[in-house]
């Protein structure tokens, strides 16, 4: 064969394992089209191969073989490139195969381009010379300008997908090396020297290169089986071939003798050959090639499982960050990300916790533009060559350029770009990988899912937590966010203050429900722009806002009220369609530990706070605070005449009450004398004094509805009798709620009957969940129940009474409330009404 045979030989073998390898591959137009690329360089080498071997039927006949490869690979090339750019083949390429299939009949016939070689026998060995001619020139006049044709196709395509001129340059350089070859041909230097076929071989593998760069290529196929099987078989024929002349010369076979042992033996070389060289591809590939492969899926399962399994947003950024430095070389890893359509993307995440994220990507970015269009990764040595790249603003690029960006990826909701994956190289000059992009288009698209999941369960929990109008936290889950800042703050100060609208309804009446609603979404926003980071918004009923401040002190939180109401006041004033009347507020301000010792003693006297703007003329702000009970510099002057409207009404009803039961009330006006007397020990300023005397004297009031003979009964009570009576206090609330003026009495009136152990009624609440006012009733009704005198029992003495008060302490009574109380006693601060009195 010579020692030029074996670039044939090797040729054919690098173009058959191709051919085996691609048509295991999922196919495609552009994967087609490499296949007839291939089928002719195949026909090439193989021609010349065989022609070289001078294998049956002869010379000629595979020099013919071969040129008929090389007359149709420009068509194989032209058809490649039209696919590879996403175009359809053209009439050009038509034109060109008919032209060359009659060109290569006409030298077939008569040989007057190119004659088949000449064989000279040069000390043993044939060398293979050609006889060229000036007619040659036919051959390559045509493909000459078929290549122009080509170059100018590529330059249309290029133009029109300016992204795609990087992949092409490995065509470009292949088939530039291919027509060098050719036409090396004719150089006296290269006679004899299959220079050709060697173009031809590197022309193949820059457009595997280029397969390579379009991801069309997957390391797993080269363990599919037809690839494995093909390749030990093209081996096993190619070793086989160089051992048969030397199992001639064993002594003792003789082939013309014994032709079937001959023939068995040489069966079983080559499947013992075969066998071997299956095997050892296997093994090659899966040590070399797919373990790498299977542990990237395996890592990829195993990062799909994980984030599946959370809705956390920050978990599965971290998550995907971690995947990519594990499965990658590369440098730093960021993620951006986009809060709300036309905002920028701005850094959220590192590989490195220490690294800087005060960076930000434009909306209008044209590298943003280009991932929102696109769902493959940017390779961005490949983008600088694109014209999104060139429109970029220097700043933009030189922010990219300086941490030597290697890929930037998208993270996508649908259609909408969410989030970038900037991944960067430690080295401006590192070696490219391009597997490495399938992976990161796999890793993405998994986490965008992910991500996907994790916002909507974040919109989800949003919609949960806030009101819709306002944007501002609910009143159920403001519950939540008191409760859990109220742990947080024990050894700390927790403000609280409830801002209520004054006249809203008369608001909504004079304007309409649209213009009250948009009144309401103004001042909303004045109220969470003032509070800010510094603590929590709510809307915490129809014209009711809460606003709670960890950290705050009364007079802090009392500034910012103040300023939000002073805001509120003025906001109309900025109206220019139309003269709207000012807004005012009433608002109440609270703070624990300082006037509460639980969440519900806080919100009782916040409400309490701003019933009292409410009651002494709206338009006004009232700090609850046990520190400042006796402060005489507290506006006091119009105290009295605070609940003087409301003495009537009250008069009324007890006086119903007395004519009803003379005894009840007898009994309401001592647990007033008793509560008060209590209330004012405690410390309790003025305003919840009064308000404890008006549900000591109220909170019996349903009793109106009940028998005669159940409340003047001697006797023990009946269970249904019992129950009757039980339901004086639901009675007396359907009484006092019809009284807007008196519903602050309520908490008070509702829970005078509640044990501290829980085992009272109606509610069965328990401990300081009672409110206090509630609690101070209840030590001072059953006291007076205790010591006065009934129809079906005698009065106790006072120190029987004041024994069973301190058994039933932690039980029935608030044990603190019971120790102030006998102390009082004690003291006298306290004393016993008289019977006569009573």
């Amino acid at each position: 064969m010579g020692t030029y045979g074996y670039i044939s030989i090797i040729a054919m073998l690098c173009y058959g394992f191709m051919l085996l390898m691609f048509l295991a591959a999922k196919r495609n137009k552009i994967i087609n089209s490499f296949l007839v690329v291939l089928l002719g360089l195949l026909f090439w080498t193989g021609g010349s191969a065989f022609m070289r071997a001078q294998f049956w039927p002869g010379c000629e006949f595979w020099y013919q073989v071969s040129l008929l490869g090389i007359l149709l690979l420009p068509y194989a090339y032209c058809r490649f490139i039209l696919a590879f750019g996403g175009k359809k083949s053209g009439v050009p390429g038509k034109i060109y195969l008919v032209v060359m299939l009659l060109c290569f009949w006409l030298n077939a016939q008569y040989g007057i381009f190119l004659k088949s070689p000449n064989v000279l026998d040069k000390n043993g060995v044939s060398t293979f010379v050609y006889e060229i001619k000036p007619a040659i020139v036919v051959f390559f006049i045509p493909a000459g300008i078929f290549l122009i044709y080509l170059f100018m196709v590529l330059v249309q395509i290029c133009k029109e997908n300016p992204n795609i001129k990087v992949q092409y340059e490995p065509v470009v350089l292949g088939i530039l090396a291919l027509f060098l070859g050719n036409a090396f041909l004719g150089i006296p230097i290269f006679s004899g020297f299959p220079i050709d076929i060697l173009s031809g071989v590197v022309n193949v593998f820059l457009l595997f290169y280029a397969l390579i760069r379009r991801r069309l290529f997957r390391l797993q196929m080269l363990a599919s089986s037809s690839l494995c099987y093909g390749v030990g078989f093209l081996f096993s024929i190619l070793v086989f071939l160089n051992i048969v002349p030397f199992l001639q010369k064993i002594p003792g076979i003789q082939p013309d003798k014994n032709m079937t042992v001959y023939t068995l033996i040489l069966a079983i070389i080559f499947l013992v050959i075969y066998t071997f060289f299956t095997f050892l591809w296997r093994l090659l590939i899966r040590s070399v090639f797919i373990r790498e492969e299977n542990h990237q899926a395996e890592k990829i399962r195993e990062f799909n499982s994980a984030i599946s399994k959370t809705l956390d947003l920050q978990e599965i950024l971290d998550r995907t960050i971690r995947v990519m430095k594990e499965l990658m070389d590369v440098g730093n890893i960021y993620v951006c990300m986009q809060n709300v359509p036309g905002e920028s993307y701005r850094g959220v995440a590192s590989d490195q916790p220490l690294s800087d994220l005060a960076f930000a990507l434009e909306e209008e970015n044209p590298m943003i533009q280009w991932l929102k269009e696109h769902e493959e990764p940017i390779i961005y040595r490949d983008f600088r060559y694109s014209v999104e790249y060139k429109s970029m603003w220097e700043e933009e690029k030189h922010q990219l350029d300086k941490n030597h960006t290697r890929y930037c990826a998208g993270l996508k909701d649908g259609d909408n770009l969410v989030g970038v994956v900037l991944i960067t190289d430690s080295s401006a000059k590192k070696r490219l990988v391009y597997d490495e992009v399938e992976l990161i288009s796999n890793i993405t698209s998994v986490a965008s899912i992910a991500i996907k999941n994790a916002r909507l369960y974040e919109n989800a929990c949003l919609e949960a937590r806030t009101d819709e109008m306002t944007g501002l936290l609910n009143r159920k889950y403001f519950y939540e966010v008191l409760n859990e800042e109220f742990e947080k703050n024990k050894e700390a100060s927790l403000a609280l203050a409830i801002i209520n609208v004054d006249d809203f309804k008369l608001y909504n009446q004079l304007y309409g429900v649209k213009e009250g609603d948009l009144c309401l979404q103004c001042i909303a926003g004045i109220i969470k722009s003032s509070v800010g980071d510094s603590g929590y918004t709510a809307r915490y009923g129809g014209k009711e806002f809460a606003v709670l401040l960890p950290g705050y002190d009364l007079f802090s939180a009392r500034n910012l009220v103040e300023s939000i109401a002073k805001q509120i006041f003025v906001m109309n004033n900025r109206r220019t369609d139309m003269k709207l009347k000012a807004i005012t507020v009433s608002a109440g301000i609270s703070a624990a530990p300082y006037a509460a010792k639980n969440v519900k003693e806080l919100m009782e006297n916040v409400d309490l706070a701003v019933y009292h703007v409410k009651h002494s003329g709206k338009n006004g702000i009232q700090v609850f605070d046990t520190m400042f009970r006796n402060n005489k510099n507290e506006n006091t002057t119009n105290r009295e005449h605070i609940y003087r409207e409301y003495e009537s009404t009250i008069y009324a009803l007890t006086a119903a009450i007395d004519a009803k039961d003379h005894y009840t009330f007898s009994h309401s006006t001592n647990v007033a004398y008793y509560a008060t007397a209590l209330a004012t020990t405690l410390g309790m300023n003025e305003d919840m004094v009064e308000i404890i005397r008006q549900a000591a004297l109220l909170h019996d009031v349903g009793k109106i509805g009940i028998p005669e003979y159940i409340l003047n009964k001697a006797g023990r009570l009946t269970d249904e009798e019992y129950e009757t009576i039980k339901g004086h206090v639901e009675a007396s609330i359907d009484i006092i709620r019809h009284l807007p003026s008196l519903d602050y009495v309520i908490p008070a009136v509702i829970g005078h009957h509640e044990r501290y152990d829980g085992k009272g009624y109606p509610r069965r609440i328990a401990g300081e969940d009672i409110p206090l006012t509630a609690r101070i009733l209840c030590v001072a009704d059953s006291f007076d129940a205790m010591t006065s005198n009934r129809c079906y029992k005698k009065a106790f003495p006072v120190n029987v009474a004041r024994e069973k008060l301190l058994q039933d302490a932690g039980k029935q009574f608030d044990p603190n409330l019971v120790e102030k109380f006998v102390e009082c006693l004690d003291n006298g601060t306290i004393s016993l009404v008289k019977a006569e009195e009573a």
